[in-house]
């Protein structure tokens, strides 16, 4: 999947591009990006891939508690905008080099569970951890 993802986003690119170059359009003609996250981000979604993902949370640092940040609405849709990420995350996509892990507890604290996502993956969390996350980092 990761690869398709990379191929739409190559081919978008390499579409503004041409246009650009043969219209002399300004770079903010581009159209929207297709995806919430991009290269060294992490995307939690408020939904499972079953509900069509719904509000992300965007990352591209280790956040130790969740608590304050919030779901907004993206690419695939509202569902949870506006809902705190802390306890309320359903899936991770990765658009990193680096293992992610999501932790149980604050402070990247894995003694109850945690669950590492691989580099450049989707997937949906596992049931210890899925709206019931606290904190996270690569």
């Amino acid at each position: 999947m990761r690869v398709k993802k990379l191929i739409a986003a190559a081919a978008v690119a390499g579409s503004v591009l041409a246009t650009g170059l043969a219209t002399g359009a300004p770079a903010s003609a581009a159209p929207a990006p297709a995806y919430d996250c991009t290269t060294g981000q992490v995307c939690l979604y408020y939904n499972s891939s079953s509900y069509g993902y719904g509000a992300y949370f965007m990352q591209e640092s280790p956040i130790g508690n969740y608590t304050g940040s919030y779901f907004k609405a993206g690419k695939n849709g509202s569902s949870g905008a506006g809902v705190e990420v802390k306890n309320h995350a359903a899936a991770v996509d990765s658009w990193m080099d680096l293992y992610f892990v999501v932790y149980y507890n604050s402070n990247y604290d894995c003694r109850v569970a945690c669950q590492t996502i691989a580099p450049y993956t989707t997937v949906d969390l596992n049931a210890s951890l899925k709206n019931n996350n606290a904190s996270g980092s690569a």
